[in-house]
């Protein structure tokens, strides 16, 4: 089957930096809601599957809503996912987490993007993850400010924890602005586990890799928390888990 491009950065002249080059077969799971006035929603994307998958997930927001979105990608195949909320009401907000973890030959490309359209709106994107082995990962994290969107907030993190010398890692934060009253912050923090961190646990007993799966499990506990299943919560650690012991 062809592949095309998936999700992409959403200015042409950036392309140069290589971020919109990993494909997807053309099966994608296509999802669209739409929240209403007053309301709020919370949605789970969890993947655990031992497949290739591709997920395009865009949402609505209306007056004085709110939107929670978890994800957490801890599957075996290659994994692309598109999100897109749309702030469209004034005072709506939507607090985006997710985490995932790559390792063997994964491909992952995530597309995840924020408008505001509305007036004193609030955005809020947080993203974890851990890479190793030679797996290859695309974020790419867009915070728009629409005209109109005056009093608006928005911040966007990426922390990104790197287990492997192999792997490689691509994290595009953007931050568009067609207002002047907003507020936006965009950040990103990649590196190797922090050797302090590790000596401290190892000095209490815990070896090497135990002390390194220690500390990607805290980064991910934040988002993994929220998740109210807790079948599926413990389902996702124990995954975890049981990929960083490989």
């Amino acid at each position: 089957m062809d592949k095309k491009i998936f999700g992409e950065i959403p200015l042409k002249s950036w392309r140069w930096l290589g971020v919109n080059e990993i494909k997807s077969s053309e099966s994608v799971e296509e999802k669209n809601f739409e929240i209403s006035d007053g309301e709020t929603q919370k949605f789970s994307e969890i993947n655990l599957s031992a497949g290739n998958i591709a997920r395009k997930i865009k949402i609505s927001v209306g007056k004085g809503a709110k939107v929670e979105f978890i994800s957490a990608d801890l599957g075996l195949g290659d994994y692309s996912a598109d999100v897109e909320i749309d702030l469209r009401g004034d005072d709506s907000s939507a607090d985006f987490d997710a985490v995932y973890f790559g390792n063997g030959e994964r491909k992952l490309d995530f597309n995840y993007v924020i408008r505001q359209h509305g007036q004193k709106t609030s955005a809020k994107m947080r993203v974890r993850g851990a890479l190793k082995d030679k797996s290859d990962k695309i974020f790419r994290g867009t915070l728009d400010f629409q005209r109109g969107s005056k009093g608006s907030t928005g911040k966007e993190l990426e922390e990104v924890i790197i287990l492997s010398s192999g792997t490689r890692n691509r994290s595009v934060p953007l931050m568009l602005a067609a207002e002047d009253d907003v507020d936006g912050h965009h950040a990103v923090s990649i590196g190797r586990l922090d050797e302090e961190k590790i000596f401290y646990l190892m000095s209490r007993g815990l070896d090497k890799a135990e002390s390194e799966k220690l500390i990607v499990e805290a980064a991910f506990n934040p988002v993994l928390d929220k998740i109210s299943d807790e079948k599926l919560r413990e389902e996702i650690i124990n995954t975890l888990q049981r990929r960083l012991e490989r």
